[in-house]
């Protein structure tokens, strides 16, 4: 789970292979025995909220790792977390498709209206 830590402080994604990024990254890698991470994913919010309290800087703010490392969070067993993961998984993909038929939609909508307006 990626974690934007300066300059818009709390962005996540969930990185599906393996790769390396820069100092304006948190990289939260769950121990896949004790958690989910989709889970994790889906606790954005308060990553994002406990990020902004925590942060410091002059020209702008920055969360470090370690700062981080101490935020507490209530974590249930592995396998509710899990079902939890897959809920917000199921939703996000599902809000994916319909964003998809939407922008397909617009783009017809664009389409038809320059086909009235030609002469």
């Amino acid at each position: 789970v990626l974690f934007t830590s300066r300059a818009g402080i709390g962005n996540t994604a969930i990185l599906g292979k393996e790769a390396t990024t820069n100092q304006g990254f948190q990289s939260i890698v769950p121990d896949q025995n004790k958690l989910d991470s989709y889970f994790i994913y889906s606790r954005t919010n308060a990553l994002k909220r406990y990020g902004e309290v925590t942060g410091a800087g002059s020209t702008f703010v920055e969360v470090s790792g370690k700062q981080m490392s101490k935020m507490s969070i209530m974590v249930p067993e592995l396998s509710e977390q899990q079902q939890i993961g897959s809920f917000f998984k199921q939703l996000d993909n599902t809000i994916a498709l319909h964003q998809r038929k939407l922008n397909l939609l617009t783009e017809q909508k664009k389409g038809f209206l320059q086909k009235m307006f030609v002469s």
